[in-house]
């Protein structure tokens, strides 16, 4: 059998942390352990738009910040008008679409349809600390800018 990336994870079911995902057509929950985050540290909410990541209270663009060693919730709302998609890493392969340095793996990445709204909870470690990238890998978008810095403190 010949999988694609997202095929693999939806049939695996294992990401880094737990991580819950709704979007406007449904809700779906994957974790890799037994246990679930019960109490959420710190929430960030990320606007996505045209060829933009903006966190509130920030501009568009700057540097999202999150802490290390605590549960920390992503909320993303897709108020473009087009599918965005956010990825976690360093070093941006545009021919593979990707990072070759993923914050995240095994998770790939987060595909919202326009309007939109999904959250990851993750729980990053002492060893993730470090400057690192969100960015949209949707034809053209990184290419237009659509990517920020993504710290983790």
């Amino acid at each position: 059998m010949n999988l694609n990336r997202r095929e693999m994870l939806k049939k695996t079911g294992k990401v880094a942390g737990a991580i819950t995902l709704a979007s406007m057509v449904g809700t779906a929950t994957f974790t890799r352990s037994a246990s679930a985050h019960t109490d959420i540290d710190q929430e960030i909410t990320i606007t996505m738009g045209e060829m933009f990541f903006q966190a509130d209270g920030q501009g568009a663009g700057e540097a999202i910040r999150v802490p290390a060693n605590q549960v920390v919730r992503l909320v993303f709302k897709n108020e473009g008008s087009v599918l965005h998609d956010a990825h976690f890493g360093k070093d941006a392969d545009l021919d593979g679409r990707k990072y070759n340095d993923n914050l995240s793996a095994p998770f790939d990445m987060l595909e919202i349809p326009a309007g939109g709204e999904a959250w990851l909870t993750f729980t990053f470690t002492d060893d993730q600390k470090g400057e690192w990238e969100i960015g949209c890998f949707q034809l053209g978008h990184y290419e237009a800018g659509m990517s920020a810095p993504f710290i983790v403190e």
